[in-house]
């Protein structure tokens, strides 16, 4: 939905909720986002701002939304990160981006960037299919890479990426799989980590609606399952333990509606049982709306849109409400770069792996409507 055509009473409900939701800072982020997105004035091979990061070492490949009201603002803002290039297939997108956060260069050539020996960390915020074809060259050249889900589209990719990162280990790789690094849900794993056992989950999360011809629905772009549900497969993970997963048996639940609207059971290796189910059916107000209930040893637990979270154990119940939601963004986004600047490790690449492989599958338990079984290799 376009936000900035809607009637101006709408557009303060929406903003009215948004700085309540997310607090005023990220909810003016958000607006100008919006407009950002309805940028036109464009350039031929590149836009030079003299007065800009010439001192940069970040660039951003993929201008969108997100890149623009979260990768670039975390990283100017939170990080000692500078922004030097810009590029999007719309140069509108890089430009606009670009005169925002005071980047030197809005370009069309990715070899330049490559080339570039101050540019450290490169975030890849593009169409899903083009995320580890540019990753991959950037791991080549000897840059740290963040790669916003989903970091693969299909298996050859996810072969490719791990044989880079198997011949260039001094090269970096980072997720956006920001979740796991919200305040609530790291609170929830060290109670869960406290139980013994296996563990019962269920996800419930409602989506935004897209038009049939949006590009999520390209077969190379591979759907919302990829997309979307991606972030909810890698939860599953990490609460079961990567470890404990594999292999794993995914059975599907597909209606006529299957491109948007879906659901999948899993049984991982050591018993744990999680439900997933995705639906987007209208518009969703406040946006993705997210459940979790989960249920191991002693613990019964709730995460709601990662504000509310109960937890009850045995006769103790405590309930933790945060001001604004946090879906790990800024923590994930910053993580990133600072891991760059402190020589800490990336991910490993049996996550990398794994978590690709577990959506990959899910996929094709979707698409073939038919129980797969899902190991952690290739």
């Amino acid at each position: 939905m376009d936000y900035t055509k809607e009637p101006l009473i709408f557009k303060i409900k929406k903003v009215t909720r948004y700085v309540g939701m997310y607090g005023l800072e990220r909810t003016l982020k958000k607006v100008r986002s919006q407009y950002h997105m309805q940028s036109k004035t464009s350039f031929v091979n590149e836009w030079v701002n003299e007065q800009g990061n010439t001192d940069g070492d970040v660039a951003i490949i993929g201008c969108g939304n997100f890149a623009f009201s979260t990768i670039a603002h975390y990283v100017s803002k939170k990080t000692q990160g500078k922004i030097k290039y810009t590029l999007d297939t719309d140069s509108s997108k890089s430009l606009s981006l670009a005169k925002e956060y005071k980047a030197y260069k809005a370009t069309e050539n990715y070899e330049e960037i490559l080339n570039d020996p101050g540019v450290k960390v490169i975030y890849i915020a593009s169409n899903h299919a083009s995320h580890a074809e540019y990753a991959i060259l950037a791991l080549e050249c000897g840059k740290d890479v963040h790669i916003e889900k989903p970091h693969v589209v299909n298996y050859e990719q996810l072969v490719r990426l791990e044989q880079a990162m198997l011949t260039y280990p001094n090269s970096r790789v980072f997720l956006g799989f920001n979740r796991p690094k919200s305040k609530l849900f790291k609170i929830l794993m060290g109670e869960v980590e406290k139980q013994p056992g296996n563990i019962m989950m269920n996800w419930f999360i409602a989506g935004h609606e897209i038009d049939d011809d949006h590009w999520y629905f390209s077969e190379a772009e591979g759907g919302r399952v990829m997309g979307n549900l991606c972030h909810w497969s890698d939860l599953c993970l990490h609460l079961v333990g990567i470890e404990n997963a594999f292999p794993c048996t995914i059975s599907p639940a597909i209606a006529t509606e299957a491109k948007s609207n879906f659901a999948v059971t899993v049984t991982f290796a050591d018993g744990s049982q999680a439900a997933l189910t995705f639906s987007a059916k209208g518009h969703t107000f406040e946006g993705v709306r997210e459940y979790l209930n989960i249920h191991k040893g002693d613990l019964l637990a709730s995460l709601r849109d990662f504000q509310d979270l109960s937890l009850d154990i045995i006769d103790k119940q405590h309930l933790k409400r945060l001001r604004h939601r946090d879906h790990g963004h800024c923590v994930n986004i910053t993580h990133s770069y600072n891991a760059h600047k402190n020589n800490t490790s990336g991910e490993s690449l049996d996550y990398v792996r794994g978590s690709a492989l577990f959506v990959l599958k899910i996929k094709e338990a979707l698409d073939t409507n038919s129980v797969i079984i899902c190991e952690n290799k290739l």
